[in-house]
């Protein structure tokens, strides 16, 4: 046996052997973080009709850090309020809406007891940029869809910062091999995280982020949007916001890493959405204007 013949072999070897150890990591998870007690009662509270402003604020406030952080992005220069917020209601009513508070706060709770700084190559601020790109690209895409399927731009929202969860499931419970991963996929930016884990783990942040899904018990239409929003193929149930979720990750992760997607030639998205292409590429042109005004909201989440 040749030299490269051994070293292909002992590559194949710690391949396997790597594959085989997250697999058997894999099936012994048997625990989770439970849900925080913040992100469990917002949900509650956003599924009682009874629930006003002050229900929501109260519970916020048990969380000085997450309080904290939702005024501090009330007064970040990407909302452009021109007086300064103090307090949790002034952000509320001046600023963001009750609904956008609710899906920051759940967004940040939940997100909040993974501890994704011991993956080393892991880029906190990158996920927060992707996530709110997301999220702003969806909500606003519910003014260009002509889709028969009314699409609540709140929810649109939270699905966006939402839909990349799976990453921090990962890079919490496997901070090394994602780490090497991480490190990996900024070497062919052309091809996605997902390609890589499936190489070299056979498991993807999409599965995870579903798997914690079903272990919070979260509403089903965000682990529908979790598991299948790259899936090109997905026609079951709430597929055109899944579908559409996945568009903006795309168009997202084009505008933070410069590769060379071109979200003009999805050509059955479009059609699929119903859009039209004229007003499609105007709105991309508008909204990548907000970037560097995102990336510095990011600052607020991610310190």
């Amino acid at each position: 046996m040749t030299n490269s013949d051994m070293t292909g072999t002992k590559s194949h070897m710690t391949k396997t052997h790597t594959l085989s150890s997250v697999r058997v990591e894999i099936q012994k998870i048997d625990y989770l973080p439970p849900m925080p007690s913040i992100a469990q009662e917002i949900l509650i509270a956003s599924n009682d009709e009874t629930s006003d402003m002050d229900d929501i604020a109260k519970i916020i406030k048990k969380d000085p850090a997450l309080t904290a952080k939702i005024i501090g992005m009330a007064n970040s220069a990407f909302f452009g309020f021109s007086r300064n917020i103090s307090t949790l209601e002034q952000a509320i009513i001046n600023v963001l809406g009750l609904d956008l508070v609710k899906g920051f706060s759940l967004s940040i709770a939940m997100s909040s007891v993974f501890d994704p700084e011991k993956c080393t190559n892991f880029d906190l601020k990158r996920y927060w940029a992707s996530a709110f790109i997301t999220a702003e690209l969806a909500s606003g895409f519910t003014n260009h869809i002509g889709s028969k399927q009314i699409m609540d731009p709140n929810q649109l929202y939270l699905y966006g910062l939402l839909h990349n969860i799976g990453i921090l499931v990962l890079a919490n419970r496997f901070p090394n091999i994602m780490s090497e991963l991480f490190l990996t996929a900024t070497v062919d930016r052309e091809k996605r995280l997902i390609e890589y884990e499936k190489e070299t783990i056979d498991f993807n942040h999409h599965d995870a982020g579903a798997w914690l899904g079903h272990k919070w018990k979260l509403p089903y239409e965000i682990t529908d949007v979790i598991e299948h929003h790259h899936n090109l193929d997905y026609q079951e149930r709430n597929s055109n916001l899944v579908i559409l979720i996945g568009y903006c990750s795309r168009i997202s992760r084009q505008w933070l890493l410069n590769t060379n997607y071109d979200p003009m030639q999805e050509i059955e998205i479009i059609k699929l959405l119903n859009l039209n292409t004229g007003s499609l590429k105007d709105y991309l042109d508008k909204s990548y204007g907000k970037l560097e005004s995102i990336k510095n909201l990011v600052d607020e989440i991610a310190s």
